[in-house]
């Protein structure tokens, strides 16, 4: 078989012609004329050669572009590769398909699977590590057989633009400090919800990294592990070795553990061993999967979890989403919406929340901006520039904890939490960012365009 690089190469320093690729590379504007570069070159340049530098070059770009998955799609024709950058996707290289140039196979080596897909299609997934630019660059690779071929996403795990710091998260003030309280809390479980992408591992690993100290035992259950942290017990969910979540929580349990953190809640018996474990002087952080804080509530009942559990157990829960930031070189000031517009938008809300939505959106001296149509080069466009978190905190107080073992609904817990626990909800956190000039009202709603 030939040779199409080892998986910890980018642990050994690299060769002089490698690092010329990679200062090649960043003389183009376009992946796509670097691709072309790339095949006039061919005559000198054995196949083999033109995919380990046409990848690396692939991870160069998703760098430079701060993307956070890279798509690369068999059409009937074409060789499709897509950025995700700020959430949404962008195509930056289409091209024929090419047989001189193995790419996929490539991957898929660096990936730990075979160099050609299995006769009898099924997903695969895997992991690498790349010194792209002297950063060491973790990539997650993910295989889906589709009708045309293999289609591979690689989300790019780059630690250098991850931030574990709290204040690097987006919360205001008032926010931070109370997450600051409840990451010290003795005992207690914490919920974080929020759809797939929306930063909830970020925020937890940013929590624990806090509270990290040699004098605390934190233990996680993750699956998969996405960031390796420094004086952090990680370990790696492995259902084909029977390591599942309820058995490794069992398991962490008997690892005098003093903080827990569990990836996600899927089950019963995992949200029972985690709600029962808060109990007994464990300090527990966890994911679910539910539409907005009040509703992590309601999918415990729905797993069957007793209400006295609940209500004895539970902290508090957060949501969170995450908005783009508009372009601070070409973004341009906006007139604040009219009241006839407002009195529109908020027709569907309840009326409490309404009323407070009402007088966030047309109170005087906000700093509304829009973002730019045509972009600049800085946003590639866009209008955009990075994104920022939009956060729901719901802490448990008597009223809340009285609706709970009342089995009332989330509408009833919302609407006591709002009034009476004094939270923001996520509609209610985006236009106070927008208000600020932060991100766009525009972008509030389409991010929490469910919840209106």
């Amino acid at each position: 078989m030939p040779f199409w690089g080892q998986k910890d190469d980018a642990n050994k320093p690299q060769q002089p012609d490698q690092q010329n690729v990679q200062n090649e590379a960043v003389k183009f504007n376009s992946l796509e004329e670097a691709y072309n570069s790339l095949l006039n070159s061919k005559i000198k340049s054995p196949a083999i050669d033109l995919a380990i530098k046409m990848s690396d070059m692939i991870l160069e770009y998703a760098i430079k572009e701060r993307a956070s998955d890279v798509h690369i799609e068999s059409q009937s024709q074409n060789l499709r590769v897509r950025f995700r950058i700020d959430g949404i996707l962008h195509d930056v290289l289409s091209v024929p398909k090419n047989s001189q140039l193995p790419l996929t196979q490539r991957i898929r080596v660096l990936s730990g699977f075979d160099p050609e897909p299995p006769s009898t299609y099924r997903n695969e997934e895997g992991r690498f590590q790349k010194l792209i630019n002297n950063r060491a660059i973790q990539v997650r690779v993910s295989s889906f057989p589709t009708i045309n071929g293999e289609k591979l996403v690689l989300r790019v795990l780059d630690k250098a633009q991850l931030g574990l710091d709290i204040e690097q998260l987006g919360m205001d003030a008032e926010t931070m400090a109370i997450i600051k309280r409840v990451v010290r809390n003795p005992y207690g479980i914490f919920f974080i919800t929020g759809s797939t992408g929306s930063g909830k591992t970020t925020t937890m690993y940013a929590m624990l990294k806090n509270i990290n100290t040699p004098a605390i035992n934190i233990i996680t259950l993750e699956d998969p592990v996405e960031y390796r942290l420094e004086g952090i017990n990680q370990s790696q969910i492995n259902i084909k070795t029977g390591f599942t979540w309820s058995e490794g929580l069992r398991t962490v349990l008997r690892q005098d553990p003093d903080v827990i953190m569990v990836g996600e809640i899927r089950d019963y018996d995992t949200a029972e061993i985690s709600l029962r474990s808060a109990l007994t002087g464990h300090l527990l952080f966890t994911t679910i999967h539910t539409i907005n804080a009040p509703s992590t509530i309601e999918r415990l009942f729905e797993m069957g979890i007793p209400p006295f559990l609940m209500a004895s157990s539970m902290i508090g829960a957060m949501s969170q989403r995450l908005v783009r930031k508009v372009c601070p070189k070409c973004s341009k000031r906006a007139a604040p919406p009219g009241e006839a517009s407002v009195n529109e938008f908020i027709r569907n809300l309840d009326p409490f929340e309404a009323k407070i939505v009402k007088e966030l959106l047309i109170q005087p001296n906000a700093e509304y901006r829009v973002a730019n149509e045509d972009g600049c080069p800085e946003c590639r466009g866009t209008g955009y520039l990075g994104r920022t978190g939009i956060f729901e905190l719901m802490l448990m107080n008597e009223d809340i904890r009285r609706e709970v073992l009342n089995h009332s609904t989330t509408d009833v817990i919302k609407k006591v939490a709002i009034s009476k626990g004094r939270m923001r909800t996520l509609l209610m956190d985006g236009i106070l960012k927008a208000r600020a000039g932060v991100t766009t009202l525009a972008e509030v709603i389409r991010v929490t365009a469910t919840m209106v």
